[in-house]
């Protein structure tokens, strides 16, 4: 697993902005222009809060408690690479901000607070499907994994700014669960061809842009190694040891709902290893 943010520029990007703006916001002392506002949105035309308002967090527990989260989360965007991932925040900002439209033009709530919760708790369903837990123990007789902590973060940062970042993280929460659930063919759109090609040139993000190497003084740019054929970019596969799959482990993931036999294949490739053996499966099945 590469260390810190590496090969996952959105997320640091994620993080650097929204930690950015939401201290400058509260040394500035003007939170109250970063929040989605019907009047000051649409009638005074200030759009800038349809961005800023999943940016800019307005409570400290909220900036210390999201950054880590959305570091966490990282490991979405290494595993499903950057194009997929970022096709999967645009759709759950979009239909995050639609439902607080609607919230707000129905006075369900006067306000929702600000800050990238529909992005964090977007991510949630995909960290209880996708991630196992590691280990496993209990408290009082009560059941609890590693994933514990996970989840008590994101309640600090739900009830930051209680009730109104209740909203949009309840928001987000259910703009993933329709993005992962696959009703509607979210999973189908993919970024434009320009937009890859302009992030593979000027920000490093995707794959697609050619290696350099270093020839004479300069940089010699070498044509983009073809996916579809590995041994352009490995060489020949390496050959890889089988060994019997463990029941307890197969019944692991059986219960998080990949196929029994697809199950024992993963963990036979993957040395019993279940973290792995999820990797290997959610990327065969994409998003």
């Amino acid at each position: 697993m590469a260390p810190g943010f590496g090969k996952a520029p959105l997320s640091k990007c994620l993080c650097l902005v929204s930690a950015g703006a939401s201290i400058f916001a509260a040394f500035a002392n003007r939170p109250d222009l970063c929040g989605l506002d019907l009047h000051h949105t649409f009638t005074q035309l200030e759009l800038w809060r349809l961005v800023t308002c999943h940016l800019v967090f307005s409570t400290p527990s909220g900036i210390f408690f999201g950054i880590m989260l959305l570091y966490t989360f990282r490991e979405f965007e290494r595993r499903f690479k950057t194009p997929k991932f970022a096709v999967a925040i645009l759709v759950i900002i979009t239909l995050s901000t639609i439902m607080q439209i609607c919230l707000l033009a129905l006075n369900v709530t006067k306000a929702v607070a600000p800050g990238p919760f529909a992005i964090i708790f977007g991510l949630f369903p995909f960290f209880f499907s996708e991630i196992p837990p590691m280990a496993k123990g209990g408290l009082f007789f009560i059941p609890m994994s590693d994933k514990i902590f996970t989840y008590a973060f994101g309640l600090q940062v739900m009830f930051s700014k209680y009730p109104s970042s209740c909203w949009p993280s309840l928001c987000g929460l259910l703009a993933g669960m329709l993005y992962r659930s696959q009703l509607l063919p979210f999973s189908k759109i993919s970024l434009p061809a320009s937009v890859k090609q302009f992030c593979a040139r000027h920000c490093n993000c995707f794959n697609s842009a050619g290696r350099r190497r270093r020839r004479r003084g300069g940089y010699h740019q070498l044509p983009a190694a073809d996916p579809s054929m590995p041994q352009q970019l490995f060489g020949p596969p390496p050959t890889i040891a089988l060994v019997q799959p463990d029941p307890t482990r197969v019944q692991t993931l059986v219960g998080m709902g990949f196929d029994e036999d697809q199950a024992r294949g993963a963990l036979s490739r993957t040395q019993n290893n279940v973290e792995a053996a999820v990797g290997l499966l959610g990327a065969n099945a994409g998003w």
